[in-house]
């Protein structure tokens, strides 16, 4: 039965529960904050969990105690996870500091995962933990069939491993999925130092490089520009082993994310340009590099040269197959490249040209992962504000901001700094972006999900090399 402690029959005036201390040492008190963070831990159990937070209301009884029953079960599931060693009950009890185990002292919560592992892991005994056997429970079946597939992998394990990485291509792979990538390729990475079959050594070594582009790309939009590089190199390098130009071309255009987003446009031209050069047949690779040539010419000014890139990127888009558009990562939507164009025709200072394709860019986004929607309107955003109109300006920015899902790439936050140095310093009309700006902040890339399991020496020494 739920039973808070109560006296009188309500909390005592200034009492606080558990739930409200983690919070605030969190800077997560605030309604919108918890929110926010609670859709992010909802996401990892149920996607049909994201958008079920409590009202505000409900919010406040949780941090004053001021419950007669037990929140309902997909809460408590939620509030269990983002508190791991903690039950709902303790949660929302009232916070006695004089406790000898109050339970305030916590991991960050980036840390959160990993703790839930480390749980389940205790839960198997003692035993299991004074033998130091935590790491071959949870690596365990993946080390008993790479002996099994030292010489010769399997068919059913090769195509595990392609639907694997396929899977974390599919989306902006947030940075929960690091253990998960990294797993698979040190599993491929131990396959390949066996002598396998020729055409099963081509195909590990090309999910080896889709494996290290997904990683590339988190931690891009974690922030940490130089391990990007680092491994987008070895994605590079596998693909070549491989032979396959369109894996080398998409590490290539996802290589060219960062002179875009660090305002270098010579930068991209120099990395892209060489390869569309030669470029021949259609491939969302392709088109990709294409668009990421038209942003760069649309920086430098050059109305000519943004003109040709992006209909090159639109003609090379309608001419590939529809097998290879695939959402995620590891291909190129039309979606995207409408984006492309809006943001472009916004840089060239073209309003018209950007609201005519604002609308049709967003209606086409399904996916509450994505940045793009964000993206899209800071893009008609700064075309506002470049054409004078800053209160419309604001409104759109504010709105990009506060829709962005919560697992904020560095994308969204150098666009919203591009857009906040077209406006004057202050001003009514932007007062409310502001606000709003100052709730976005930069990811840390130095805060990477703790991984319990997989030594660091053995996946960031030489990350993806293949023999």
């Amino acid at each position: 039965m739920f039973k808070l402690v109560v006296e009188g029959g309500a909390l005592m005036p200034g009492r606080q529960t558990l739930l409200k201390v983690l919070l605030m040492k969190r800077h997560q008190e605030t309604h919108r904050a918890f929110c926010l963070e609670y859709d992010k831990v909802a996401r990892s159990i149920d996607r049909n969990l994201i958008g079920s937070s409590p009202s505000r209301e409900a919010f406040g009884r949780w941090l004053k105690g001021h419950l007669k029953t037990k929140p309902h079960a997909d809460h408590c599931r939620v509030l269990e996870r983002m508190f791991p060693g903690h039950t709902v009950a303790e949660l929302l009890a009232p916070y006695d500091p004089g406790a000898k185990d109050s339970g305030v002292q916590e991991t960050r919560p980036g840390s959160r995962e990993a703790d839930t592992n480390r749980r389940e892991v205790f839960q198997l005994g003692a035993t299991t933990m004074a033998l130091g056997l935590a790491e071959s429970i949870w690596r365990g079946p993946d080390l008993f069939e790479q002996v099994l597939d030292s010489n010769n992998v399997g068919e059913a394990r090769l195509l595990y491993l392609e639907n694997e990485a396929d899977q974390l291509g599919q989306k902006v792979p947030p940075a929960e999925l690091l253990p998960d990538a990294l797993l698979h390729l040190v599993s491929v990475r131990e396959l390949l130092t066996h002598r396998q079959p020729v055409e099963a050594q081509r195909r590990l070594i090309r999910v080896g490089a889709k494996l290290s582009i997904v990683i590339g790309e988190i931690m891009f939009c974690a922030n940490h520009f130089p391990l990007a590089r680092r491994w987008y190199a070895a994605a590079a390098r596998a693909a070549d082993e491989a032979g396959d130009r369109h894996l080398a071309d998409l590490t290539l255009a996802s290589s060219a994310l960062m002179p875009t987003y660090s305002s270098e446009p010579r930068a991209v031209l120099a990395m892209v340009g060489p390869r569309l050069e030669q470029a021949l047949g259609a491939t969302p690779a392709l088109a990709w590099m294409w668009g990421l040539a038209a942003l760069a010419h649309a920086s430098l000014g050059d109305q000519t040269a943004f003109e040709r890139a992006i209909n090159r990127s639109r003609y090379t888009l309608d001419r590939c197959s529809a097998d290879a558009l695939r959402p995620g990562i590891l291909s190129f939507q039309p979606e995207r490249q409408v984006f492309y164009e809006a943001r472009g025709r916004a840089d060239l200072g073209d309003l018209d040209g950007t609201a005519e394709t604002v609308a049709p860019a967003l209606s086409s986004y399904e996916s509450a992962d994505s940045n793009d929607p964000a993206l899209v309107r800071f893009a008609y955003a700064c075309a506002l504000a470049k054409a004078g109109e800053v209160e419309e300006a604001c409104r759109f920015a504010t709105t990009a901001v506060r829709d962005t899902p919560p697992r904020q790439s560095i994308t969204v936050v150098v666009r919203a700094h591009e857009f906040d140095a077209l406006l004057a310093p202050s001003g009514s009309a932007t007062a409310d972006w502001r606000e709003a700006l100052s709730d976005l902040r930069a990811p840390d890339p130095t805060t990477l999900p703790a991984n319990p399991v997989i030594p660091a020496s053995l996946i960031f020494a030489t990350p993806g090399r293949c023999p």
